[in-house]
């Protein structure tokens, strides 16, 4: 890809599981906006999200892509003057990136633009140093990879403003919390994926190894600022059952869970994923090859609507389940509920169950589909380069699974900023309640809206290029 001329002396890489970013920077500071801070007792924020699905390529048989989108407002002014922009939360990148009306390619143009002239929002370098009049600022090119959709360019600027979480919430929460982030605002992308993509930006949730700086990323500013509890948790319900989808910041609400929470260590959050241990896999009382000479790791990760498995493993793991794609659920059922258990053994003995209604998916036309995808040996996560400063190899995926959007739906999933620690536990079935729990309100439940995303290809090579 063509990457324009290098803006400053130092160059940052960070190539990761769902950002691939390459960032001209330089060394400053910078003064921030005043931001309130309020007290840890109001509660959290509890953000309805909608389900925006994709359809990868022609075959109506295919797999969808699942987005889960919600609403933010950005801009430091009063609450009726801040611009609302639809954003899908995204625990696998450590960015915020906005569609923004510095770019006028088609893809930009087909959703909402974010203006940091309507809140007078100012250019940064990487740094946050405010850039001078008349100057070059420094530009950010970002490549997004969520391993089962199409990768795709995103070149922007760096913008300081004020993140806010959107006014559409659960009623018990707390009316306002903000995070004076740089944000990168787009100034081009890629038609693939993002000319039907049914978001106008990006809030990554990851740790900061995955951002710039810690100025660039979103929940730690959040709890920084606004006096947040260092939790933020995602629940999804099962697609049978139907219900609204939500993520809270600052907490969790304990009414989602049908059992306790059990908790598992983030393996080494110093490269900014939300990663565990991964000891053992069985299928029924069998234990696969997989992890058993050397343990390996499973990306928690929110943009990934599958379940990614290493390549080598992939046939193994599709001959156990012994699910076909010409199996057909009986007339009248809408999900696959027939097949083994799958269960994944992490770190200190926790154990995640999938079975055949999460780990598999009734097509278009009746069959069942393994939601499954293979992670190439050569596809890389978490190499960082600072030229002259440090340098970090990145992690081989080939020992690797992403735990997407099939463990999401069994498990309400709460992640621990402080304690560096990621708890499972039973969602709680989705059913409308007899009378309503302190945070639910008038508001519609899960709104589900299906798009046709058309690919050249199923799915591209990390390595393949784009032109911007």
């Amino acid at each position: 890809c063509s990457l324009g001329r290098v803006l400053a002396s130092v160059t940052v890489m960070f190539n990761i599981v769902l950002a691939h970013i390459l960032v001209f920077v330089a060394t400053a500071t910078h003064k921030g906006l005043k931001v309130a801070k309020l007290t840890r007792d109001q509660g959290p924020v509890i953000l309805p999200l909608s389900r925006k699905l994709t359809k990868l390529g022609d075959a109506a048989s295919g797999p969808s892509k699942s987005y889960y989108v919600g609403k933010v407002q950005i801009g430091a002014a009063a609450l009726e003057g801040r611009q609302e922009m639809l954003v899908f939360f995204d625990s696998g990148s450590g960015q915020v990136i906005l569609d923004s009306t510095r770019c006028t390619a088609p893809a930009c143009l087909k959703h909402h633009q974010y203006s940091s002239e309507l809140s007078g929002a100012p250019t940064v370098n990487a740094n946050g140093q405010i850039v001078a009049p008349g100057t070059a600022s420094d530009t950010a090119t970002i490549g997004l990879d969520s391993n089962d959709a199409e990768p795709g360019l995103v070149r922007g600027n760096f913008v300081r403003d004020l993140v806010c979480l959107g006014t559409e919430r659960s009623m018990g929460s707390r009316m306002d919390a903000c995070a004076e982030v740089i944000l990168v605002a787009a100034t081009n992308m890629t038609n693939q994926p993002f000319l039907d993509a049914p978001f106008d930006g990006i809030v990554g949730l990851g740790l900061e190894g995955l951002s710039v700086g810690s100025d660039y990323n979103f929940f730690g500013r959040l709890i920084a600022r606004a006096g947040l509890l260092p939790q933020f948790a995602l629940f999804v319900p099962n697609q049978a059952e139907g219900g609204r989808a939500e993520i809270s910041f600052g907490g969790h609400r304990p009414d989602r869970l049908a059992g306790p929470l059990a908790w598992a260590p983030v393996v080494e959050p110093e490269a900014g994923f939300w990663q565990v241990t991964v000891k053992s896999v069985r299928v029924g009382d069998r234990t696969l090859d997989v992890c058993k000479d050397s343990a390996c790791r499973g990306y928690v990760d929110s943009s990934s609507s599958q379940l990614g498995v290493p390549e080598e493993t992939l046939a193994e793991l599709e001959a156990a389940l012994g699910l076909k794609d010409e199996a057909h659920p009986p007339q009248g059922v809408s999900t696959c509920a027939d097949g083994p258990e799958l269960h994944l053994v992490l770190e200190g003995g926790l154990e995640l169950t999938l079975t055949a209604r999460e780990y598999a998916e009734v097509s278009e036309t009746g069959s069942c589909n393994l939601l499954l995808h293979p992670l190439h040996k050569t596809e890389t996560a978490g190499s960082k380069k600072i030229v002259n400063k440090e340098s970090r190899a990145g992690t081989a995926l080939s020992q690797s699974f992403i735990l997407g959007e099939p463990v999401f739906r069994r498990y309400y999933t709460v992640f621990d900023w402080d304690l560096k620690q990621i708890g499972f536990g039973l969602a709680a079935g989705t059913t409308a309640p007899s009378s309503k729990t302190p945070y639910e309100d008038e508001m519609p439940e899960h709104t589900e809206e299906f798009i046709l995303l058309q690919t050249n290809e199923h799915r591209k090579s990390t390595g393949a290029h784009h032109e911007l």
